[in-house]
This record gives C-alpha cells, sequence and structure tokens, in this order.
C-alpha cells in the first residue's frame, strides 16, 4: 500500500486508490454503528433498569476506557499488525452490538460498553495509520481531510438513523441494525490489500533494511528510521505532542460549543439551533480537502494561522449571538477553523515518525482529541455554571491562545532544526 518516496509519476500521485476508498468506506461504516448508538444508549440504560447515575456510567465507560487504551493503540498497532487490528476491532463491534441488544444486566451493560471502547480506541489509531499509509506522501494532508468525511457523513447521519430505529422497532432492533453495518464494515475490509507493517521490512536496531530502497530514506516527508524508542516513548510520538496539544485546544472548544449550543439556543429563544450542526457539516464537505491541498503545497502554517482566526470568530459570534443567522455564520466559521486544520495536522504528526512508527503517531494525536473532548464539558459546565453561556463560551480564545502559542513555538523550532512545516 505504501508507495513510499517522493516520485513524482503518476501512479503515486493519485489518491483515490482501490484501497484508499475502501479504508474510507470501512471508517464510516465504524463511525455510523458507533453515532446510532451513542444518543440512545442512556436511555437503554433507565429502560433496563439503571439508575440516572448508572446510565451516566453506562455511556462514559466507552469513553473512559477508549482514553485509556489510546497510548496502547498505537504500539499494539505498529508490533501486531494495522490490518490486522482493524478486522479484529471491527469483529468485537459487531459482537458487542449483538450483546447490546441481548444483555439482561447492568454489569453485563458496563462491560459490553468497557469491551467496546477498548477496541474502538484500537480501531481508529490503525485505520488512520492504514489510511496514512494509501495516501501519497506529497498529498498526506488533502488526503486525510477526504479521510476525514467520513466523521461527517456518520456524524450527521448516525444519530438521526439511531434514534428513528429504536423509536420505531425498539433497541433490539436498533442494535442489530448497527451490527449489521459493522460486519458490512468488516466484509469491506477483506478486499483492503497491504504489505504488512514497515516494521517488519527493519531489523530490530530501527535502521532500513535496504536504505536505498526504504521510504524514510527516499522522501523528506517522513521522519529517518532511528533507534527503537523506549518506555514511555514506545507509546507515545514526543515529537507530535506539540501538535496533539494544539488538535486538544481546537477539540475541547468544539466539545463545549457542541455540548452546550441547544442549550443556549433555547435560552435566547432561538428557534432551529439544530441548523448550526447541518451548516458545520456542510462547510467541512466543501472546504477540508482543498485546506489539505494548501498544506501540502504551502505547509502547514499556511492553514493553522487563518484557521485560528476562523476559530475565534466562531467562538466571538457564539458567545453574543441572539440570532439563527448569527449562529449560522459561526457554524461556517468553525468548520473553517478546527474543522479545516485537524487534518492536517493529523497527516504531519505521521510526518514526523518513520513509517513503521506512524501508528504511535495517530495513537499519540488521537489522545489529543480524546482529551480535548473530555475537557470540553467539564470546562463548560464549571464556567458556565459561575459565569453564564457568554463567558463560557469566551473562555475558549485563552483556551485558543495556548493551542497557538504552542503550535507556534513548536514551528519555530522546526524551522531552526531546518524542518519543512
Amino acid at each position: 500500500m505504501r508507495d513510499g518516496g517522493a516520485n513524482t509519476s503518476g501512479a503515486e500521485r493519485r489518491l483515490w486508490t482501490r484501497e484508499f476508498v475502501l479504508l474510507t468506506g470501512i471508517q464510516t461504516f465504524d463511525l455510523f454503528t458507533y453515532n446510532m448508538i451513542t444518543p440512545v444508549i442512556a436511555k437503554y440504560a433507565l429502560a433496563q433498569g439503571a439508575t440516572l447515575a448508572w446510565a451516566g456510567v453506562v455511556a462514559s465507560v466507552f469513553a473512559f476506557v477508549a482514553l485509556v487504551a489510546r497510548p496502547a493503540s498505537g504500539f499494539l498497532s505498529d508490533r501486531l499488525g494495522r490490518k490486522r487490528i482493524v478486522m479484529v476491532s471491527i469483529a468485537v463491534a459487531c459482537a458487542t452490538q449483538v450483546g447490546y441488544a441481548f444483555a439482561t444486566t447492568l454489569a453485563a451493560l458496563v462491560a459490553l460498553r468497557a469491551v467496546h471502547g477498548f477496541f474502538y480506541a484500537l480501531f481508529g489509531t490503525a485505520i488512520s495509520a492504514l489510511a496514512l499509509d494509501a495516501i501519497p506522501q506529497e498529498r498526506r494532508s488533502e488526503g486525510m481531510g477526504w479521510f476525514g468525511t467520513s466523521y461527517v457523513f456518520a456524524n450527521a447521519l448516525g444519530p438521526a438513523f439511531g434514534v428513528l430505529v429504536s423509536d420505531r422497532f425498539g433497541f433490539a432492533a436498533m442494535f442489530l441494525a448497527g451490527a449489521g453495518v459493522a460486519a458490512a464494515s468488516f466484509a469491506l475490509g477483506l478486499f483492503v490489500r497491504v504489505r504488512g507493517n514497515a516494521a517488519a521490512a527493519r531489523p530490530s536496531n530501527g535502521a532500513p533494511s535496504d536504505p536505498a530502497r526504504s521510504p524514510a530514506s527516499e522522501t523528506p516527508w517522513h521522519a529517518p528510521a532511528e533507534a527503537k524508542p523506549r518506555g514511555i516513548a514506545a507509546f507515545v510520538s514526543v515529537k507530535s505532542l506539540p501538535l496533539a496539544l494544539a488538535a486538544c485546544c481546537y477539540l475541547t472548544i468544539w466539545s463545549i460549543i457542541a455540548t452546550y449550543i441547544v442549550l443556549v439556543g433555547d435560552e435566547r429563544g432561538v428557534v432551529g439551533i439544530s441548523a448550526f450542526f447541518v451548516v458545520n457539516s456542510l462547510t467541512l464537505l466543501v472546504s477540508r480537502p482543498f485546506a489539505g491541498r494548501r498544506a501540502d503545497r504551502r505547509g502547514l502554517s499556511a492553514v493553522f494561522y487563518p484557521s485560528a482566526v476562523f476559530e475565534a470568530a466562531a467562538v466571538v459570534l457564539i458567545a453574543f449571538s441572539q440570532q439563527l443567522w448569527l449562529f449560522l455564520a459561526a457554524a461556517a466559521c468553525k468548520a473553517l477553523g478546527s474543522g479545516t486544520v485537524t487534518p492536517s495536522i493529523q497527516a504531519r504528526c505521521g510526518q514526523l515518525e518513520p513509517p513503521e512508527r506512524s501508528g504511535v503517531a495517530m495513537s499519540t494525536y488521537l489522545l489529543g482529541t480524546d482529551v480535548g473532548y473530555a475537557l470540553g464539558p467539564i470546562i463548560g459546565g464549571v464556567v458556565s455554571g459561575a459565569f453564564g453561556f457568554t463567558a463560557m463560551f469566551l473562555a475558549g480564545l485563552p483556551i485558543l491562545a495556548v493551542g497557538v502559542a504552542v503550535y507556534a513555538a513548536w514551528a519555530h523550532a522546526e524551522k531552526k532544526r531546518g524542518n519543512a512545516l
């Protein structure tokens, strides 16, 4: 799958290869099943006799276990094989969906959610690393932008489908439908061809077995091979941490907005606030590939700094908006902010490590996004409780400032080392 090198032949510049299309489809189906059950899992737990507190545990244990498992997911992906991890994770997702349908005790439901969360973390890391392998080196930001549209489709359609099926046919039918979608994802995975992890082609000291043919040695788009990391560095890409922190700041802001914007719309008497997510998704679909292409041609900074301006505009608009059209303008700005830059950040993380550690690079980036998703509702709840919704959204500005400062420091250090951004 890895074309390797900076070769400029037409075959290597081609983005929409068979493998890339299949991997995008696999991720879309898997995310669809996840988004199907997310809005109804707490309601299902209540129907099973859980208290509100335990329903919250059922809903949150998935994310907690996924967060804990994320650092190990890259290591396992690189060591055991990315396709193998993807296929096992999809199979487990299918099995847990069936398990949800027939779970008769709260303990069983919590256990299933924990198992599902663990393998969801493994899946996200491994599928991202496989996608990086399938994308030509010189088009990685653009490719990850297109790959990220799977999130847009799944987020837009999955929750509505899950609620519709559960309301009309019951929870069991909804979970079994999710298992069917997961099975379709597994079927697509059977057709993905991979050459195996790059690590398999390298000796244990991390040096390329054939420097003349090593992807890392042929192209400046990847870090060169290096000695095998030990300790925490075996599980976390230290080189990617600044970019992961910048992504964390962006996703913290998004998590605040996504969690509380409906409540704010109700408080301010804005009818149709759900259109915010529609406009945001449509803007993402249009803008992400173009932003990725710009990052590939002109560097990450050419996308990062404009995105920060749009992000700040979105935060200010939401903080003070009283009319729907202003919220919709904010939705477009938000998409042009974090929505356009995060795929390029993810692609750059993959380039900071040699090919055999792209799984670790992806898990580090995704760990940053996981932490952002987790922190947002907590920060939003504390600030809104003390100072109100306007102050809560404006709190996104100092969070954004931290992300920009971290990125600027990283970019300055990279330039001093003579590395292209």
